[in-house]
């Protein structure tokens, strides 16, 4: 009789802590919150804001990995359930909204990435800040180019092969995977004759505004020469002839 007892004792303990595990109350498990913002933000002369409509939360996709890889997905974050248990331990929680693999015009991808430690019998709030993962580019031309030259247009090619048309008057910035570009282009002479134009640039880095410009002459009056700047550094000079087919 008394090992029955015994028997059946340790049965409601058991019980007790399966209780206490669906309650997230045993020893070594803790619960998770996610609260997210986002930095439109970008590095250029200025440091200044994109302007860009930022996603909503639920607009963003969440993913928990820990030492061994990604341990929990969900397509919002408004999906996530607060109430799922975690084992003590280290973690890190991305929140991501579009794809840098997706490049066009006004086509920002946000993405953040918080490490945070699971602790026992608590829920840890984790903070992530989600900023631009593109490199955005976009394309000008001074008054000066503009009025020599009778049209003009652009194409920017990147590392993935992607080409966005940069028409005369465009002003929409392109958002890119970082890594390379090339600008490629023609403009009309007065004329008639055309100036072939193609640059490439490297080092190219998320969260980070690029302006490619175009002018002549810097603007002065004089031989005819087409300016190209990166960021207001002059990085090439192309003649222009105006009696013969111009070339580089």
């Amino acid at each position: 009789m008394t090992k029955i007892k015994t028997l059946a004792l340790l049965f409601v303990a058991a019980l007790t802590m399966v209780g206490c595990s669906e309650n997230g109350l045993e020893s070594g498990r803790g619960r998770l919150d996610i609260a997210l913002s986002t930095d439109d933000s970008a590095i250029d002369l200025t440091r200044a804001s994109l302007g860009l409509t930022k996603p909503a939360a639920k607009d963003f996709s969440l993913t928990i990995s820990d030492a061994t890889g990604v341990i929990g997905e969900w397509n919002s974050i408004a999906e996530y359930d607060v109430t799922t248990l975690y084992n003590v331990g280290n973690y890190s929680a991305t929140a991501t909204y579009g794809s840098t693999a997706v490049e066009a015009f006004e086509t920002p991808c946000f993405i953040g990435t918080k490490e945070f430690a699971i602790i026992n019998d608590q829920t840890t709030t984790v903070k992530i800040t989600a900023s631009v993962a593109n490199a955005v580019v976009q394309v000008a031309c001074t008054d000066a180019f503009k009025n020599y030259f009778t049209g003009y247009s652009f194409a920017l090619t990147t590392a993935a092969g992607t080409e966005i048309p940069f028409v005369a008057g465009e002003t929409r910035r392109a958002f890119i995977d970082p890594y390379t570009f090339t600008v490629t282009g023609s403009a009309t002479t007065q004329t008639g004759s055309t100036v072939k134009i193609e640059k490439s640039f490297s080092g190219i880095v998320a969260k980070t505004l690029y302006t490619v410009k175009f002018d002549v002459n810097s603007g002065n009056v004089g031989g005819a020469t087409v300016t190209i700047s990166f960021n207001d550094e002059p990085v090439a000079e192309i003649p222009v002839d105006i009696e013969l087919n111009d070339a580089l």
